[in-house]
Order: structure tokens, then C-alpha cells, then sequence
């Protein structure tokens, strides 16, 4: 039985690509679950001694047994093994002839569903790994939406008919070079999923990986792509080493190596270019062979215009604007490409609305000129009138110092209370009181006859009136 086992394991290891160690889990696990099914009881103990499968029961030595399938007495269990002792557990072999009958149980589908999950389990971990990369695989078939189902061996992956290149035409069985994009798990049955493309930039980037083996050896580097699928790609390739020609050296002896890179991608036109980190020479050498008369660039937006030839300019532009697009995508500058002609005009233009802007400013200054002249002569006007408004407050204020008054409260021997009733009556100063007779003050609130003759004969002891 042992020879049989491991025999069986090994073959089917050697069948499905799953280590024999996950095999003889996956056996396990499945004897393990029907076991229980069978007998209700989890203390089942599976294990591989000497390349041979064998089956356990655990069973908890007691004084009475009440469960045969989970306990064992003690007289049972010092027959098996002497040293135990109560409530100790004892593993118990099953017999070969109660293995068979577990082991009915369980049919092959359920082991071999077990080993095909692990064996799922290797295969996406192993293309995990290789996502980003290209796989060569095999064409398969084609799905009712144009879909291609690629064959990469172990398992399938799917190229999308957007993700497909134009000129692409394979027959089924026919080889073909494709991109990993993606490597996933479907959560509802747990397949693979691998998502395929050869249309993104990386795909050939990937092929010159493949073809030069500077740039894996980091020699030359690609500093970009930019692609438009089945018509033209466009590489900035440069090298820090002053004896590597970068654009010869992706081109090939006699262009070999292009010319594999091309025929992969059916034909698809490709732009070698110099790349260099001063923008306008960058953006020539994109453009190449394109003659360029001059670039202008602007960095605070980023823009470039790019004056070429009058004859040119559709070439530069490109078939649908192509050529220009992938010049901008592959520099990161917005380039606005115009004719010698074209560009001369926008120049007049640019001087006309110069000089109109400086005409107008002239036209500005004078005006501005005249109004501050406006402004300097109401100024002198109102220092004028300011420094006579000074003079005239200069003298009435002298006038008042001459003609001072004197509060009524410095009037002697009167009472404050009585000066403020005078006050409350309006009467704040001496000269207000001056000319009051004893019959005035008698009317004002709060002042009789004793505080009236108080007062006059205060005004008369105290003050002397001057005539002018």
C-alpha cells in the first residue's frame, strides 16, 4: 500500500505541476472532511509515515465510556499502551479494512478538485510574478465578441479586441508575443484571469528589451514612448556613455534588430530618436527628418511652436494630426507646429498690436501728464486757501485771548451750588450776569432773595466793569 500511494502522488505531481507535499495535503484534507461526515467527530489525526498514508482516531481515555467513537476505557487503552493513564488522549489506528470504507466515501473528483485548487494556487503566483512582461502563447480560438483566447500553457488569458492591434490577423495555432497586463483571481469561482494587450507603449518597450541587450544592461536607456497602435511609435532612447551611438545601437547591424521589432508589430513605422535634456533640441530630434527653422518655447505653460518649411508642415503635422500628437506626448510640451509663412504673419501681428499698444500709451502718458498738472494746481490752490484759513483762525484766536471771559464759577463768596444753578440757568460766565438786577436772579430756579443780594453785592465788591 505504501509503494502504491507514493507512486499515485508522484504521477500526479509530475501531471499537474503541484509539489507532491500540496498533493498529499489535498489527499488529507479530503479524507479528513469525509471522515467527519462519516463519524461526526473531529478528532481525526491524518498523517504520512515512512511514504505510507495513516488514519488516526483520537479518543480521551476514561474510567466509563459513554462515547465509542471520541472516548476509550482505560483497560482498553493500557492494552495499546501501558504508561497512559485517565484523562490522557491515545491515538487509535483505524484498520486498513475502515479506511477503505472512509475512504469510499470520498470520491477522486474531490481529492483532484483539492489539487487543481493548489495547483490554481502555483500557477497565478508563477504569472503574478510576470505581469508586466511578454509571454509568447498560442492562439486558440476567437469569442463571439472578437475576444482572443490565448494559450500560455499552463493557463489561458484573454486579448481584448480594443486591446488588439489593427493589422493584427492570426490563425488559430499560431504563435504569438503578447503583454501581461494584469494577473487576477475571480472571487466568485476562483479562476485565474489574465488580461493581455499589444497595444500600450510598455509592449514595445518590452520587444526592445528583448532585442537590445544595452538596455538590459543598462547601457542605453528609454526615457519614453509614445504610440499609436498599428501606425507609429515614437522612443527616446540616450546613453551616458560617449562611445554608445544609443539610436544605432536599437537600430541594429544593417537594421536587424528594428526590423524584428517591426515585423512583430506588423509593419508598425517607429521613430528612433536622440533624446536631450535641452527641450528645443529634444523636440528637433523628435521631429526629425523634418527640417525645423527655429523653436520657441514657452516654460511657464509649457508650450513650444515649432516653425517649419512652407512645403513641410503637413509632414510635420502628421496624417490626422498623428505626427504632432505623438511629438507632444513623447516631450510632455504642447507643440504647436506652423509654417515659415504662417509664422511671419503672426510676427507682424504680434509688432502691430506692439506699436498700437505703444501708440496708445503715448496717447495715455499725455493724458496722464495733463491730469496731474490738474491735480498739482488744485493742490497749490488748496495750500493757498488752507494757509489763509490759518491766518484768519490766527487772529479771531487772538481776538479771543484779548476779549477772554471769565467763568462764573471764579466769582468769590458764592456758594457752588449757587453758581450751579446759574450755570444750569445758562448763564457761564460773569459778563453774563453782569447787567441781571435783583429781579432777574429771582427767577432763575432755586435762587431767593438772600442769594440774590449775595451775588450783586459780590459782582459789586469783586468786579470792575470797564467802559470802552
Amino acid at each position: 500500500m505504501r509503494d502504491e500511494f507514493i507512486e499515485s502522488v508522484r504521477m500526479l505531481s509530475r501531471k499537474t505541476g503541484v509539489p507532491e507535499d500540496q498533493i498529499i495535503e489535498a489527499i488529507k484534507e479530503a479524507l479528513y472532511n469525509s471522515y467527519v461526515k462519516v463519524v461526526k467527530s473531529e478528532n481525526v489525526v491524518i498523517e504520512v509515515k515512512d511514504d505510507e498514508l495513516k488514519m488516526y482516531m483520537k479518543k480521551l481515555v476514561v474510567e466509563t465510556v459513554n462515547d465509542e467513537v471520541e472516548e476509550i476505557s482505560l483497560e482498553e487503552a493500557k492494552k495499546m499502551k501501558k504508561d497512559v493513564n485517565l484523562d490522557d488522549e491515545i491515538l487509535i489506528e483505524m484498520n486498513p479494512e475502515e479506511m477503505g470504507r472512509i475512504a469510499a466515501q470520498i470520491s477522486q473528483q474531490t481529492i483532484m478538485r483539492n489539487i487543481r485548487e493548489r495547483e490554481k494556487d502555483i500557477i497565478f503566483e508563477e504569472f503574478k510574478k510576470k505581469e508586466g512582461s511578454i509571454v509568447t502563447g498560442v492562439f486558440q480560438r476567437k469569442t463571439k465578441k472578437s475576444d482572443i483566447i490565448v494559450d500560455l500553457g499552463k493557463v489561458e488569458g484573454i486579448l481584448p479586441i480594443e486591446r488588439q492591434m489593427p493589422k493584427d490577423r492570426m490563425k488559430i495555432g499560431e504563435k504569438v508575443k503578447v503583454y501581461i497586463k494584469s494577473v487576477e483571481r475571480d472571487k466568485k469561482n476562483n479562476n485565474i484571469r489574465i488580461l493581455l494587450t499589444r497595444t500600450n507603449p510598455e509592449f514595445v518597450q518590452k520587444l526592445f528589451e528583448m532585442e537590445v541587450p544595452e538596455i538590459i544592461n543598462g547601457l542605453i536607456e528609454i526615457k519614453g514612448i509614445s504610440r499609436e497602435a498599428g501606425e507609429r511609435t515614437k522612443i527616446a532612447v540616450y546613453s551616458e556613455m560617449s562611445d554608445i551611438d544609443p539610436v544605432g545601437a536599437c537600430v541594429g547591424m544593417r537594421g536587424a534588430r528594428i526590423q524584428s521589432i517591426i515585423r512583430e508589430l506588423d509593419g508598425e513605422k517607429i521613430d528612433i530618436v536622440r533624446w536631450n535634456e535641452d527641450v528645443a533640441k529634444f523636440i528637433k530630434n523628435i521631429l526629425s527628418p523634418i527640417p525645423i527653422v527655429t523653436v520657441k518655447l514657452n516654460f511657464d505653460d509649457k508650450t513650444a511652436i515649432v516653425v517649419v518649411p512652407n512645403d513641410q508642415l503637413s509632414s510635420a503635422i502628421g496624417k490626422n494630426g498623428k505626427n504632432v500628437k505623438l511629438a507632444a506626448i513623447l516631450s510632455g510640451w504642447t507643440i504647436d507646429i506652423k509654417s515659415s509663412e504662417d509664422f511671419e504673419r503672426l510676427i507682424q501681428a504680434e509688432e502691430s498690436r506692439k506699436k498700437l499698444k505703444e501708440l496708445f500709451q503715448d496717447t495715455e502718458e499725455v493724458e496722464k501728464e495733463q491730469e496731474i498738472q490738474e491735480e498739482e494746481k488744485e493742490v497749490k490752490e488748496e495750500k493757498v486757501e488752507e494757509k489763509v484759513k490759518v491766518e484768519e483762525e490766527k487772529f479771531e484766536e487772538e481776538e479771543e485771548e484779548e476779549e477772554e471771559e471769565i467763568s462764573i464759577e471764579e466769582l468769590p463768596d458764592v456758594p457752588v451750588h449757587i453758581l450751579k444753578r446759574l450755570k444750569d440757568a445758562g448763564y457761564l460766565t460773569i459778563e453774563s450776569i453782569l447787567d441781571l438786577s435783583e429781579k432777574d436772579f429771582l427767577k432763575i430756579p432755586g435762587i431767593g432773595k438772600k442769594n440774590a443780594e449775595m451775588i450783586l453785592k459780590s459782582l459789586k465788591e469783586n468786579v470792575k466793569v470797564v467802559e470802552e
